[in-house]
């Protein structure tokens, strides 16, 4: 499938319940990820309750790598969704509405409707003691491509920041990335008020949160968009 009702950037925890709830409407939807192996992966258990209806609460996993795991098994699962591997460089544009995205790769996805729930990887710097590299995540590089193309199109960014501490052999790490400006997009809703058709979710809007905050903000997208609508 090359055409979706909705493409979602990123499969993080709002990037996976907006894909999930998306479909479960019975949409035709496409879920890209820089990396299958970061499929709602949280660099820490879950410690809340999931949101009601979530992926979170239907693969009830603790321990993160199981919650991956169980997460990725159930999107694949689903016929109406595409999960596949590509680095999304830049929107595909129609005029003021967003068509779809373009990739790294070279190819072009349309769609009625785009949401990126990139997470912390616009324009991310990760620090791990004297380490400094840009990484959006321990051992993920973050490409700047769409960042850039971001600020080209007149988005206005804030930074934000958050921190992850040593486990299981691991270091402890910290990582800076960039957030849309509260003006930017509608908190309602969720669109980025810039071009219709376009959202977003999960820590690109709301900065650092609790992973169920992020979940839940992908539900609640995925529940309301509208990817006919001509806003």
């Amino acid at each position: 499938m090359n055409d979706y009702d909705v493409l979602v950037v990123g499969a993080g925890p709002s990037g996976s319940e907006a894909a999930w709830a998306l479909v479960g409407r019975g949409l035709r939807v496409g879920l890209v990820t820089d990396s299958l192996d970061s499929v709602y992966r949280l660099e820490n258990a879950p410690t809340g309750a999931p949101p009601e209806g979530s992926l979170l609460a239907e693969v009830a996993a603790s321990d993160p790598w199981e919650l991956h795991r169980r997460a990725k098994y159930a999107l694949e699962a689903q016929e109406r969704l595409h999960l596949f591997q590509s680095s999304v460089v830049e929107l595909w544009l129609d005029g003021r509405r967003a068509a779809g995205v373009r990739t790294w790769e070279g190819f072009g996805y349309r769609a009625g409707a785009v949401v990126l729930a990139v997470g912390s990887f616009l324009g991310a710097q990760l620090a791990a003691g004297a380490l400094e590299e840009a990484a959006g995540r321990l051992g993920e590089a973050a490409y700047p491509d769409l960042y850039e193309h971001l600020r080209g199109l007149g988005f206005a960014f804030d930074s934000d920041r958050y921190e992850v501490p040593a486990a299981q052999g691991a270091p402890a790490y910290s990582v800076r990335f960039q957030r849309f400006a509260a003006g930017e997009w509608e908190p309602a809703s969720g669109r980025l008020a810039r071009f219709a058709g376009l959202y977003a979710a999960g820590r690109v809007v709301l900065g650092h949160t609790a992973a169920e905050a992020r979940a839940a903000s992908g539900l609640v997208l995925g529940r309301a968009l509208d990817p006919g609508g001509r806003e």
